[in-house]
């Protein structure tokens, strides 16, 4: 838990100085001057909920995947979500944390994280996390709006690398967990 502490104040102190995809600097630099100019109990106050949410999953999520030698990963293969969960309140909401899931999908060495249906743009319908080797993968699957006639795309696939760059994958008509495991894992 300490180590999970650790490296979640220095995401917050680091934010802003780390690399921002080009779909939300402004949202970053809002959310990490906001956590960390205030104490921990009033900085989510000040935050609207959908900026918080896309730090949460944009931001720390993936700090954790990639700083943690595993660790993070392996409680979560082990079914171990409380740390997860407290982060989620602790950043979010009691409520976004109580319906977050989170399935193991051990023949792919890989967990899929559910949230809440998202009420952003670029917040993440799921999250999946891939162990390859000692190397981790990272893949959202993010809320997005139309793009021109093309009115029924319901998301975007993205990826966040070690050294924090954001990758498009391009858009999706899906809003199921089984087809994002399929799009991404494949069968």
């Amino acid at each position: 838990m300490k180590l999970y502490i650790l490296i979640l104040a220095i995401a917050l102190v680091a934010c802003s100085s780390t690399e921002n995809d080009s779909s939300s600097p402004a949202q970053d630099n809002n959310v990490s001057q906001n956590l960390t100019s205030q104490t921990p109990e009033s900085a989510v106050d000040n935050v609207p909920e959908s900026e918080r949410v896309y730090f949460f999953q944009h931001r720390i999520l993936p700090e954790w995947t990639f700083t943690t030698e595993g660790l993070f990963f392996e409680d979560l293969i082990r079914g171990e979500f409380s740390k997860l969960k407290q982060a989620a309140t602790d950043i979010v909401s009691k409520d976004f944390a109580e319906n977050l899931d989170v399935l193991q999908i051990p023949t792919k060495d890989a967990v899929l994280i559910t949230f809440p249906e998202p009420r952003g743009l670029t917040n993440c319908f799921f999250v999946i996390i891939q162990r390859t080797n000692n190397s981790f993968s990272y893949y959202t699957y993010e809320k997005t709006m139309s793009f021109g006639d093309d009115d029924h795309f319901k998301g975007v696939v993205g990826t966040w690398s070690s050294e924090g760059s954001h990758g498009n994958l391009g858009p999706r008509t899906y809003t199921s967990p089984a087809n994002f495991i399929e799009d991404v894992l494949g069968k």
